[in-house]
């Protein structure tokens, strides 16, 4: 009987902590201001190790359905800031997107994507597949048809992504949630391991959620991705899915700050809003006009 004891303590303790950290997500403070209307920039900070036993700067973007506001998947031909993409294109706020190559010495093709991207119908790059087995980051996708946000789980059919029926796609991924059923997430260091996170959310209502949460700071340790996959839970998604990370990780709000950036980018290495990282595309949303 005592050689069961253990264990079950351990189980005991992990759903104790498990309970005790929605809790605090729960209960946690949050600082709000509406960017236009039905598009809502929330903010918190834990700051005492309260939340996963470490400390962690969430950033979330709301925009509420049936407001006119719009959002769009962006590609830049050549690497760019978030902020930069956004303030360009007249954006009131955008959120970092899905992966990219790594290069910024001269400009690739495709966009610089290994995702697919399909804009006003046209396929601007394919999936970058090694043999047979696509990559982490391909097994999902936003799709936006008729002005509609949609997160999609990858099926078996090849090349499942041209045969998505909407005027923008773009695969990343892993999918987080289905259905309101959290996904079996592998056990990879690159799920395990905490970074800077971006995730995109949609709850039952329609309401769409653009999460940034800030990592490789003292202030901010970032999160694994069932660590992810929870918060999503608890914001109220329905379908969740990630993107691109580590560096990439940026939310922009409209006169959120002198340039536009609202979370810490950590590609400076300082908890701060300067240390954006060119990326390759972005989502954007524009207020109703």
């Amino acid at each position: 009987m005592k050689r069961f004891l253990l264990p079950l303590l351990i189980l005991l303790s992990l759903t104790a902590k498990g309970q005790s950290d929605s809790v605090t997500f729960a209960g946690a403070l949050w600082g709000s201001k509406t960017v236009s209307q039905g598009i809502e920039h929330k903010w918190t900070h834990f700051a005492s190790g309260e939340l996963f036993s470490s400390n962690q700067y969430i950033s979330v973007i709301e925009i509420k359905p049936g407001t006119g506001n719009k959002i769009e998947i962006f590609a830049s031909p050549v690497l760019k800031e978030t902020s930069l993409m956004a303030s360009e294109a007249g954006a009131v706020a955008a959120i970092n997107g899905s992966f990219f190559k790594f290069n910024y010495t001269h400009n690739t093709e495709d966009y610089n994507s290994v995702d697919y991207i399909r804009k006003d119908n046209r396929q601007l790059a394919p999936n970058t597949v090694t043999g047979n087995q696509r990559a982490m980051h391909q097994l999902g996708a936003i799709a936006i048809f008729n002005d509609q946000l949609y997160i999609l789980k990858a099926d078996e059919l090849k090349e499942w992504e041209k045969y998505i029926q909407a005027q923008e796609v773009i695969t990343t991924g892993p999918i987080l949630r289905v259905e309101g059923r959290d996904l079996k997430l592998e056990k990879s260091s690159f799920y395990t391991a905490r970074h800077p996170r971006t995730a995109v959310g949609k709850k039952s209502d329609g309401t769409v959620i653009l999460l940034t949460a800030d990592g490789r700071s003292t202030q901010a340790a970032g999160l694994s991705l069932t660590e992810l996959q929870k918060i999503m839970k608890w914001l109220g998604a329905r379908y969740a899915i990630n993107l691109d990370g580590g560096g990439s990780t940026t939310m922009y709000v409209a006169g959120g700050s002198d340039n536009g950036v609202v979370n810490h980018p950590s590609d400076n290495k300082l908890f701060d809003n300067m240390g954006q990282r060119k990326v390759a595309n972005a989502i954007l949303v524009h207020k109703a006009k």
